[in-house]
């Protein structure tokens, strides 16, 4: 039987060797049960309270693709401490025909052994939230001496040996200049630019964007004003939640408590001019009210990120454009922007020419040679898919009968239940083919289909309507520096979940 392990530490009080002992016992377990190891998974410094364990997620997926039939734990804690995630997981592995075995922790089918899994997934749980608990306070005791509770420092900022704050005085400059600027009217875009012009970078070394701009103009330690614990943590699914704020008897908040690079006069204009950007009714109803036809369809020919749709004031007069969404947040790419009533007046274009009266004939002739070509090609799909069932039915009589002669050991029982599974999967296969080759597409069918989309393709007042018919025929469409490609499609959807392109 083919068998993997999965280890893992986290930071709570673990080392790098917690993960060689694990793999070692969990090999040891292997060479007694005569199972044979194909992998191994390890995540370093992983919570367990959440799935987002990279090699986790990978071992979940190589279960579904069926590499492996057992997974091997050291204890049930390092699968997960979230009995949320340990059910769902577990639900998954179940589906992909996967057993897991800890060493520690003898587990069978029997009622007595689902409670005592439940009640050990109970405890980890229990652990995990009550040393959490206890880290907590120990942040706590250093968040009310004002000192740096982990985590990268704020710009402008950086930590000394006795992890009180200090002033980077050359990071401060860009502070300075971020605020000063938004002080005086400037948009983010302009104060990027003029980051980059000077050379400043975030604290991580990149470029600056509009959030990370935001995120600066809100934080208070630039005033000398020391906070911790200001968001919420994990859900209770284990996720974080960076965005709802504490009740504010639970935040840390001391005034004065560490150097100050920005006057509190200046940050308050700062907020107060935030706040009125963000309740503008009238920038509100403007943004609410544009409708981008090519959402998610344009692209950038020179860095091939993704454009953006967003809009601006030209004396008085609101307009939309895409941009680069690389030009747009970070400054990195210099690609243009363009106008979005003329972008989309070019994809608009390349349609129309798809319903032009010399045109039409040819695409309808090309989309029913193309269903014939599906049809034909769904004939011997059908053939290989009949085969396929009947060798696993073959199989599957073959281990009842072992069965019946008495037989029945866990490996067969596994086997058999691996085997019906895939004749399950290959029966669907099978419905879906006939229900996509029942249906007799005539020429008639394709003409209707397209001059239904064309009347809906001329009704230009509806733009949610048009939006959906050029999500429908557009692929993508490239904007380079001297030209703009776009590409087409045209999807020929049928009864029962059949379709081409």
């Amino acid at each position: 039987m083919n068998a993997v392990i999965y280890a893992r530490f986290s930071s709570d009080n673990q080392r790098e060797e917690s993960i060689t002992a694990q793999v070692r016992a969990c090999t040891e377990y292997c060479k007694r049960k005569g199972y044979i190891i194909v992998k191994t998974y390890t995540d370093e410094a992983r919570s367990a309270l959440t799935d987002d364990r990279p090699q986790f997620q990978q071992m979940v997926q190589d279960a579904r693709d069926g590499l492996f039939d057992v997974l091997i734990v050291h204890k049930l804690d390092r699968f997960a401490r979230n009995r949320y995630d340990s059910a769902f997981y577990k639900r998954e592995l179940r589906r992909a025909g996967v057993k897991m075995e800890s060493v520690l922790e003898h587990l069978d089918d029997s009622p007595e052994s689902i409670l005592l899994e439940s009640l050990l997934e109970g405890l980890a749980e229990y652990y995990s939230k009550n040393l959490g608990r206890e880290a907590m306070k120990g942040m706590k005791e250093t968040a009310l001496q004002a000192k740096h509770c982990g985590g990268i420092p704020p710009l402008g900022l950086d930590v000394g040996p006795d992890r009180s704050y200090m002033i980077n005085g050359h990071e401060a400059k860009a502070v300075h200049l971020i605020f000063d600027m938004y002080d005086q009217g400037f948009g983010y875009d302009r104060i990027i630019d003029e980051l980059n012009s000077f050379g400043y970078r975030t604290k991580r070394g990149g470029p600056f964007g509009k959030n990370s701009l935001h995120e600066i103009l809100k934080n208070e330690k630039y005033i000398g004003v020391y906070t911790f614990n200001k968001r919420q943590g994990r859900t209770a699914y284990g996720r974080k939640n960076n965005r709802r704020q504490k009740p504010a008897e639970e935040i840390i908040r001391i005034p004065g408590a560490i150097p100050a690079i920005i006057d509190e006069a200046l940050f308050n204009r700062v907020q107060e001019r935030m706040l009125k950007r963000k309740q503008n009714p009238e920038r509100a109803r403007q943004k609410a009210k544009t409708v981008f036809l090519l959402t998610g369809l344009v692209f950038c020919g020179v860095c091939g990120t993704a454009y953006i749709g967003n809009t601006a004031t030209n004396n008085g007069t609101r307009y939309g454009y895409y941009e680069c969404g690389a030009r747009d947040r970070t400054r990195t790419c210099t690609n243009r922007r363009i106008r979005k009533n003329v972008l989309e007046q070019i994809a608009l274009d390349e349609i129309d020419k798809i319903f032009a009266p010399d045109v039409r004939p040819t695409l309808v002739k090309k989309t029913i040679d193309f269903y014939h070509q599906l049809y034909n090609q769904s004939g011997d799909e059908k053939k290989y898919l009949e085969k396929e069932l009947k060798r696993v039915q073959t199989a599957i009589n073959n281990l009842l009968r072992l069965i019946e002669q008495g037989q029945a050991s866990d490996a067969l029982v596994q086997q058999l239940s691996r085997r019906e599974q895939e004749a399950a999967l290959l029966q669907q296969d099978l419905d879906r083919l006939s229900a996509r080759t029942a249906i007799m597409l005539t020429q008639k069918d394709v003409e209707l289909y397209f001059e239904s989309l064309y009347q809906q393709f001329k009704d230009k007042e509806n733009e949610e309507l048009l939006k959906h018919l050029v999500q429908q025929f557009v692929a993508k469409v490239t904007v380079f520096e001297d030209e703009i490609k776009v590409d087409l499609k045209i999807v020929l959807v049928t009864i029962g979940g059949g379709g081409g392109s």
